[in-house]
């Protein structure tokens, strides 16, 4: 058995949301076991002192360009959600909180109801 993969993720993040539908489909795939590690991405742009892609028009655009032809190539359903950006700080400490049993299933839902769902 190989060694499990760590993912770093913020539901905040489309391209995490990206990475995760495809991590899905690979362990499925491969057997391949991969940690969710849940980051706050907020606290890490003010941690290091970085506006958020989110913050600044340009690249913003880009993002909603790039995430929508990113999911296309890849088939997955994906809405770029009006709300965005959130704070997704108490998402986070509910996935941090819960029983480790429905963990997949609190990373699906919370994913699909920001990125699928919009």
């Amino acid at each position: 058995m190989t060694k499990p993969i760590d993912f770093y993720f913020d539901f905040v993040s489309p391209y995490s949301y990206l990475a995760h539908k495809q991590i899905r489909k690979i362990e499925e795939e491969e057997s391949i076991k991969v940690n969710y590690k849940p980051i706050f991405l907020g606290g890490l742009h003010k941690l290091s002192g970085i506006t958020a892609a989110a913050f600044i028009n340009p690249k913003a655009k880009f993002m909603v360009r790039d995430c929508k032809m990113v999911s296309k190539k890849l088939n997955i359903k994906f809405k770029f959600n009006p709300l965005f950006p959130i704070n997704s700080l108490n998402i986070m400490r509910g996935l941090l909180s819960i029983n480790f049993n429905i963990k997949d299933s609190y990373i699906d839902f919370f994913f699909n109801a920001y990125w699928q769902e919009g």
